[in-house]
């Protein structure tokens, strides 16, 4: 019974995963170029309460080629409880614009958020509600800009087998100035916990703006330190 139950759940997983996909794809078929969006993530605890999260993305307008932005994102992350966890930070980005004339344009932002992140599971499953508010502006350049979002991610996860899991998200993002609706995020793919620390996953990353839509293969790698162990303090002596 637990086995049917197990490989029933799975195959729900990957049947809302195609159709998710189909669906995206529908609204804009005229649009078949991918793009890439290449993701390294991790987490260094410090303390009992405390660690620093580093994110670095490459993105690019086809696949790993038109580069579209480099962005890095640091601070610390505070556990407010066994299932919840504070954040707050800084981001640099830098993007590259293309006009019809084959013009290059070159612009650099400075971001500073605060994000809340709760988790929740359920027979081996799990729900994680993030929420973050963004300022960013421009810098390097005149005049200076500066605009404020919020965005809010609902992501799912389910366990496969052997370390394999299926994934998908959601990301809202909604302005503070100007029009409400800023762009929103939907992520569908599998992954593998390669070990205790790292993991991998990728799939199908759909960007959608107002007036429109990318399409793009999203991978992942993420990793977690522990530097509160003593093997680890040793090692950094």
């Amino acid at each position: 019974m637990g086995f049917a139950k197990y490989y029933c759940g799975w195959i729900y997983s990957f049947i809302c995963s195609i159709l998710l996909s189909q669906s995206l794809f529908a609204q804009h078929p005229e649009e078949n170029e991918y793009g890439s969006w290449l993701l390294l993530c991790g987490t260094a605890k410090v303390h009992e309460d405390w660690s620093i999260p580093a994110v670095g993305i490459i993105r690019h307008h086809h696949m790993l080629d038109r580069y579209g932005f480099f962005f890095f994102r640091t601070g610390a992350s505070y556990q407010t409880g066994q299932n919840s966890e504070l954040t707050g930070g800084l981001a640099l980005l830098n993007s590259s614009s293309y006009s019809e004339t084959t013009t290059v344009s070159n612009t650099n932002q400075l971001w500073l958020y605060g994000e809340y992140t709760l988790n929740s599971k359920f027979n081996d499953n799990s729900i994680s509600h993030r929420i973050r508010f963004e300022n960013r502006r421009s810098i390097g350049g005149e005049p200076t800009k500066v605009n404020n979002r919020i965005r809010y991610r609902l992501q799912y996860v389910r366990p496969i087998r052997n370390g394999f899991y299926f994934k998908a998200f959601d990301e809202l993002f909604l302005a503070i100035d100007g029009d409400t609706f800023d762009q929103n995020r939907v992520f569908v793919g599998f992954g593998r916990q390669m070990s205790k620390e790292i993991k991998a996953d990728i799939g199908y990353f759909n960007h959608k703006f107002s007036d429109s839509s990318d399409h793009m293969l999203r991978l992942s790698i993420s990793f977690s330190i522990d530097l509160t162990k003593k093997d680890m303090a040793l090692l950094t002596d």
